[in-house]
C-alpha cells in the first residue's frame, strides 16, 4: 500500500508554491484592474463665483457656495479639491433688479458631472453709489444754558460713504460727539465719525475718513448764524424784457436764537416784490421778513437794498421778398436789378418787431450805381434803417445781386 504524502511536504513542494505564487498574482491584477474601472460619486462644496456683474453696482445677498456631485475612479476623486471645479452666474446685461439665473458647473475631463445644488440662484442688482454727507457736531450730554460753539471748523467738513441706494436712503447724518471737558481743554481734536441712520443695513457700507480734525470756541451769550438772504419775486417784466438778476445788499445777515432753532434755518426771506409788467430796472429798500420760529431773531437791520436789473428780449422776424431800389447817378438812362427783391431778417424786441409795417417799411434795402459805368455789374445790398436804432438787420439774402443797365 502506498503512502499518502504529508501536508507539509505538499506546502513545501515547489509545484506547491508555483501554484500559489500564480493565484496571488491574479489577485493582485484582479483588484489592481476593479479599482481603476470601480466608478464611486463625492460631494464637493465648491464656491460660486459671479461675473460679469454691472458696474456701481453690487449683489444683495448672493450665495456663495453650491454643492457639485462628482462621478468619477476612487483614484481621481480623492485628490480633487474644491478649487479643480468651476461654477460661476453670468449676470451680463442686466440692470438693476431681481432675478433667477443658472448656475454653471465646469468638471475636470476625468470626472462626470452628476449634479449640482442649487440649479439656480436668486440674485439683486443694486445700485452702487457714492454720496457726500457733511459732518454734524452733537455735544455729548449737550451744553449748558448759555454756552454756545463759535468758529466751528471741521476738516473734512464732508465725508465719503459707499453703499448701495437702498442703504445710503437710510443714513440721517454724519456727526462727531466732542465731550464739554474737551470743547473748554480748546484746541484741535481729533474725533471719531458716527453714522446715524434709521434702521440696520442689509449690505455693506463704507465710509472714509474715519475720523476728523475739529475746531471751536466755546462761546458764551445767545448762539449767532449768518444766513443768505433770499429775494421773494413774483410776476414778470413786459414782454421786450427778462429778470437778468436779482441783487441783494447786503447778501448775508445774523440771526440768533437756541442752537437748535439756529440749525434749522437756511435762509431768510425778503418780503415779496411784485415786478409783473415793469419796463425798466428797479431798485429799493425791502423789509426781511422774521424767521418762521419766534425764538429766531434778527441781528441789526431789518430790511435790505435789492437791485432788480433787466435784460431786453429779442425776437427776429423774416421780411420776405423785399423790393430793391436803385439810387444814383449814371451814364445809362436807367438800370433793372437781379433778383428784383431780397428776403430781410431784423432783431429787435417783441413790441418794435411787431409792429413794423411792411406796407410803410422802415427797412429799405437798395443799390447804389454812382459812377458804375459797367454795363452789368454784381453790387453789394445796402439797407436803409429808419427805425432809429430799434432794431438791427441781422442778415439780408443774397447779399449781393447784379445790376444790368437798361439802354434801350
Amino acid at each position: 500500500m502506498a503512502e499518502t504524502p504529508k501536508t507539509d511536504d505538499i506546502i513545501s513542494s515547489p509545484m506547491f508554491l508555483r501554484v500559489m505564487a500564480v493565484v496571488i498574482a491574479f489577485a493582485f491584477w484582479f483588484y489592481a484592474s476593479g479599482s481603476r474601472t470601480t466608478e464611486t460619486t463625492r460631494s464637493l462644496s465648491v464656491p460660486l463665483e459671479y461675473l460679469n456683474v454691472p458696474p456701481q453696482t453690487t449683489l444683495k445677498g448672493p450665495v456663495k457656495e453650491v454643492e457639485v456631485v462628482l462621478s468619477g475612479t476612487p483614484g481621481v476623486l480623492s485628490s480633487l479639491s474644491p478649487e479643480a471645479v468651476v461654477c460661476e452666474v453670468d449676470a451680463r446685461g442686466l440692470g438693476v433688479g431681481k432675478y433667477r439665473l443658472a448656475v454653471r458647473a465646469i468638471a475636470p475631463k476625468d470626472v462626470k458631472l452628476v449634479d449640482v445644488v442649487p440649479t439656480h440662484v436668486d440674485i439683486e442688482l443694486l445700485r452702487y453709489i457714492d454720496r457726500l454727507i457733511p459732518v454734524e457736531v452733537a455735544v455729548d450730554k449737550g451744553l449748558p444754558p448759555g454756552l454756545y460753539l463759535d468758529m466751528v471748523e471741521i476738516v473734512p467738513k464732508d465725508i465719503s460713504v459707499k453703499g448701495s441706494e437702498k442703504d445710503l436712503a437710510k443714513i440721517g447724518t454724519a456727526r462727531i460727539a466732542p465731550t464739554l471737558e474737551e470743547l473748554k481743554a480748546g484746541g484741535e481734536l481729533t474725533l471719531p465719525v458716527e453714522i446715524v441712520r434709521s434702521e440696520e443695513f442689509e449690505d455693506d457700507v463704507t465710509f472714509e475718513p474715519k475720523r476728523v480734525k475739529f475746531r471751536a470756541v466755546l462761546a458764551e451769550g445767545v448762539p449767532k448764524k449768518n444766513v443768505p438772504v433770499n429775494a421773494r419775486i413774483i410776476g414778470k417784466p413786459v414782454d421786450d424784457f427778462r429778470l437778468k438778476a436779482v441783487v441783494v445788499e447786503p447778501a448775508v445777515v445774523t440771526v440768533e436764537g437756541p442752537l437748535a432753532k439756529l440749525d434749522r434755518v437756511t435762509k431768510l426771506d425778503t418780503e415779496t416784490i411784485d415786478i409783473t409788467d415793469i419796463t425798466k430796472e428797479q431798485n429799493m429798500v425791502v423789509p426781511l421778513r422774521e424767521p418762521d420760529d419766534p425764538l429766531v431773531k434778527i441781528v441789526g437791520a431789518q430790511s435790505v437794498r435789492v437791485n432788480v436789473l433787466l435784460t431786453p428780449f429779442t425776437v427776429t422776424r423774416l421780411l420776405s421778398r423785399v423790393a430793391v431800389e436803385v439810387e444814383g447817378k449814371s451814364v445809362y438812362p436807367g438800370w433793372k436789378v437781379e433778383p428784383p427783391s431780397v428776403n430781410v431778417t431784423v432783431e429787435g424786441v417783441p413790441s418794435e418787431v411787431n409792429s413794423l409795417d411792411e406796407k410803410e417799411l422802415l427797412i429799405q434795402p437798395f443799390v447804389n450805381v454812382t459812377n458804375v459805368v459797367s454795363r452789368r455789374l454784381t453790387v453789394p445790398v445796402q439797407i436803409r434803417n429808419r427805425t432809429e436804432g430799434k432794431l438791427k438787420v441781422v442778415r439780408v439774402e443774397p447779399s449781393n445781386i447784379t445790376v444790368i443797365a437798361d439802354v434801350q
